[in-house]
């Protein structure tokens, strides 16, 4: 039986990846920051989807001090674990002008400080027992630096460089380490976004991630035409995208 964790379980996409392992029969545990939502999720599945185990272990990405003990715990109630996903993530709305220093704060503690943190210990993990998927879900606004949530791009950036310099560092050790940037996905971080399009159902996007990377995509957008998009984006010289750049 195939195990995986997921860190970041409890809505939108992680949620959906959760059920997507599950319908396949995995041994699954979800990390979460709420226990009682938590709870309802690993109930929810374990109900729906009996050929699977589904557990819960509880963490707030916030919290540096919990992370390593919350990893340890998730990886007792797996037995071990095969595919380690990081899909937490957080995105202020903010205003598109002003910059707020605690909203920024929390975008980058989330995106990048959590995250090189849990994928750290999971990178240390796949290496001393010689194999492993490791997913990161970035995201194509870490592609260019936009002015419409700067600090939201520059997390996604530095996480897609990060998840670049493991997949280098992890490959002679038979650790595969993939990057989603998914494109818009109907979930809560993009509720109410003007502008949204191409947006995949949440569940859709799930089964291309799971699909993808079991065949051992290391770097892929849900969506392939995204991938155009972000190729067209990464040559518009500077002044065009200052100009005509997207929000």
């Amino acid at each position: 039986m195939i195990r995986t964790i997921v860190v970041g379980a409890t809505d939108g996409l992680g949620r959906a990846l959760a059920e997507v392992y599950a319908s396949r029969g995995f041994w699954v545990t979800l990390v979460g920051r709420n226990p009682q939502k938590l709870d309802a999720v690993v109930a929810d599945l374990n109900a729906r989807f009996p050929v699977a185990t589904v557990n819960g272990v509880v963490a707030d990405m916030e919290d540096d001090a919990r992370a390593q003990p919350a990893f340890e715990e998730a990886i007792a109630k797996s037995g071990h674990c095969d595919v380690f996903v990081y899909n937490a993530g957080e995105m202020r709305p903010g205003d598109a002008l002003t910059s707020v220093f605690d909203d920024d704060a929390l975008v980058l503690r989330v995106n990048v400080v959590a995250a090189v943190h849990w994928l750290g210990l999971a990178a240390n993990y796949f290496r001393a027992a010689g194999k492993g998927k490791l997913v990161g879900i970035s995201s194509i606004a870490g592609d260019r630096g936009r002015e419409g949530n700067v600090t939201y791009c520059a997390s996604k950036a530095a996480l897609s460089t990060y998840l670049e310099g493991l997949r280098n560092r992890l490959a002679p050790f038979g650790v595969q380490v993939t990057t989603v940037k998914p494109g818009y996905i109907r979930t809560r971080l993009v509720e109410g976004k003007k502008g949204v399009f191409w947006d995949a159902p949440a569940d859709v996007a799930a089964r291309t991630i799971a699909d993808r990377v079991a065949r051992g995509d290391e770097v892929f957008y849900v969506y392939r035409r995204w991938g155009l998009v972000a190729q067209v984006m990464r040559h518009v010289p500077r002044f065009l995208f200052k100009r005509f750049g997207p929000p």
